[in-house]
């Protein structure tokens, strides 16, 4: 083969225009011994994409075994692990919806009581006053620690 024959089928082949007749001819040509020394990368090149006297690695079927195997337990603790904070998002969801509709029940609750209180006649005394606002608050504050302790326990499970 002559030089500028060369150097246009290289240049065809680097830019993956060649067809497989050409490249089979650039294999065979630089797979030779005889190659000039101009060609010498290219030479290198050819003889490690297509040369049949490749080394195998000793042991690199079971290490890439071992390697795969790792990625798949990974990937199963991983699946398993999204799994669980899903389903922990929807119990905060839910608890969170159940401590809203609580406090909506207990608003609306406190709503009916003080118009039933309007209706009725105040305090004559501020101290009975003071005691029944502390006895509502109360329970009003015994109301919000429940649910927030069934928003702990539904987040710690």
């Amino acid at each position: 083969m002559d030089t500028d024959n060369i150097r246009q089928l290289l240049d065809r082949y680097y830019d993956g225009q060649t067809n497989e007749r050409e490249e089979q001819e650039l294999k065979d040509y630089f797979l030779q011994d005889d190659v000039p020394p101009q060609w010498a990368t290219d030479q290198q090149l050819f003889r490690q994409l297509y040369g049949a006297n490749m080394p195998a690695v000793d042991g690199l079927e079971q290490r890439l075994s071992r390697q795969i195997d790792g990625w798949n337990r990974v990937e199963k603790t991983t699946s398993r692990r999204s799994r669980t904070v899903g389903l922990r998002w929807m119990a905060g969801i839910a608890a969170s919806l159940l401590l809203l509709f609580t406090i909506g029940l207990l608003v609306d609750r406190q709503q009916k009581q003080a118009q039933y209180a309007v209706q009725q006649d105040t305090f004559d005394d501020p101290r009975d006053a003071y005691a029944e606002t502390q006895k509502a608050l109360m329970m009003f504050s015994k109301s919000i620690n429940k649910g927030l302790n069934k928003v702990e326990n539904v987040t710690q499970e």
